[in-house]
């Protein structure tokens, strides 16, 4: 079975010709280079989530992100990228499950109670939709994959060092166009995907991803995010009982008590260790999070704390089971006696402005997204798997891992519509596209195979 379902692959990479970043010139075992529209599609998801634009001096006045996605548009149509099949949405259950929910998002303008502010928000959802469709588009190979891994090391990068470099005491944060929280639920996010990234060839490329994870990690706790810092430790739970590393014979890392339990040791007592260095704003703020007693934030009557938002919130749903519309959530805590503000919360913000349909969508992407990850990691982890198929499944574990930082980080943050989510669900589609078998009847986008052919995970969640 895993013999063929690699002769499967082969094939299908040979179909995508030079469409293929990774394509051989033929007579030769040298590879092409990387293809425009690959390259520039890596810059816009760099843009996109690390938002260098918004903090280099110099460069808030440059649309960067609309001419990165001019350019990989661009490229993605004409030249080598015309010969790129067309996008199959309905063959890819995430990207299917991803552009209904975001089209729900624009067509509530519908029943929007807050109109104007639904056209202001879907002009942003739009944005995702066509980036979403562009890395499906130009995604060809697990290459083209790892490539917009390191698109998204490139974000966490800008905002780690952006965040470093403007700390002066107190609480982390770059500059009033972002919150801090924000930023530490995007490090949640990238943080996984930058630990696989170590997996590199040169001695240098390690370090350097090394160097990068503990970066990320120093950025997420001097933001002092509570919810960030709970993201973080989902991350490194994850990661530690489910290594984000392969062995020496590059098979992905299985899960093991004694060695989880050996990490878990060394977790806690750098955790402990590090503590004391911790500036003492960082150090009081993470405090509350074993003292909830004492936080205003789980007072259900405490005007303006999270929990009172969420009971509010829900009781207004239960009045309009379609929804208010998107970005209505500040208007419809208002009216419901708060102090107009967000809903705080990724689930609540979809149920609110989306309806109960709008939530059911969104909790179906996020069971598809973990579900068919799960299958590449189940092949990848098979005794006839290859290279290929072990390196696959190392990046789906690390976006597993990266999906469970950002529901936990987005558990207390509005970011149902966040860049960061909605381009790891892209990257999810696409690697599960890439690896799943098809029959060679079928016509082939590029290596496209259909995840329904892959094995049931059975890695333990």
């Amino acid at each position: 079975m895993a013999q063929q379902v690699r002769q499967s692959r082969k094939t299908g990479m040979e179909s995508a010709g030079e469409a293929s970043a990774n394509a051989t010139i033929p007579g030769t075992t040298a590879k092409t280079p990387t293809r425009a529209y690959v390259i520039w599609t890596v810059i816009l998801i760099a843009l996109m989530v690390g938002k260098v634009g918004d903090w280099v001096p110099g460069l808030s006045s440059i649309p960067l992100v609309k001419i990165a996605y001019l350019f990989a548009a661009f490229s993605a149509y004409t030249g080598a990228g015309a010969a790129l099949g067309p996008v199959s949405i309905r063959s890819s259950r995430i990207a299917r499950s991803a552009l209904i929910l975001l089209g729900l998002a624009i067509a509530s303008f519908v029943f929007s109670i807050y109109r104007s502010s639904t056209v202001s928000n879907s002009l942003y959802v739009l944005i995702l939709i066509l980036t979403i469709m562009l890395v499906l588009r130009v995604t060809q190979t697990l290459g083209d994959v790892q490539r917009i891994l390191f698109g998204f090391a490139a974000a966490s990068m800008s905002l780690s060092i952006g965040l470093v470099l403007n700390y002066h005491g107190g609480r982390a944060f770059i500059n009033d166009n972002f919150d801090p929280n924000d930023i530490a639920y995007a490090l949640d996010t990238i943080l996984p995907l930058v630990l696989a990234l170590r997996q590199r060839p040169s001695r240098l490329g390690r370090l350097l991803m090394n160097a990068l994870a503990v970066v990320t990690v120093l950025a997420i706790l001097l933001t002092g995010s509570r919810g960030g810092a709970v993201g973080l430790l989902v991350v490194l739970a994850a990661a530690t009982a489910f290594p984000l590393s392969r062995d020496a014979h590059g098979a992905l890392k299985k899960f093991s008590v004694r060695r989880t339990l050996i990490r878990s040791a060394i977790l806690v007592l750098t955790v402990a260790l590090a503590w004391g260095y911790l500036p003492a704003d960082t150090q009081q703020r993470m405090a509350t999070l074993v003292d909830l007693g004492n936080d205003y934030n789980a007072d259900a009557t405490e005007n303006g704390s999270r929990l009172l938002i969420w009971k509010q919130d829900i009781g207004m749903v239960w009045k309009r089971p379609i929804g208010y519309g998107l970005g209505s959530a500040e208007l419809v805590d208002g009216l419901a006696g708060g102090q107009y503000r967000t809903a705080h919360n990724s689930f609540v913000e979809a149920l609110v402005e989306l309806g109960v349909l709008g939530l059911l969508i969104f909790l179906n992407v996020i069971y598809t997204t973990w579900r068919e990850l799960g299958r590449v990691v189940t092949f990848g982890r098979g005794p006839a798997a290859g290279e290929e198929e072990q390196k696959a499944a190392l990046y789906a574990r690390a976006l597993r891992t990266a999906l469970l930082g950002n529901l936990a980080a987005g558990f207390f943050l509005s970011q149902a519509y966040s860049a960061s989510l909605w381009m790891l669900v892209a990257t999810a589609a696409t690697l599960v596209r890439i690896m799943a078998p098809t029959p060679r009847s079928n016509s082939l986008v590029g290596p496209t195979r259909r995840a329904s052919h892959v094995p049931i995970a059975r890695e333990p969640n």
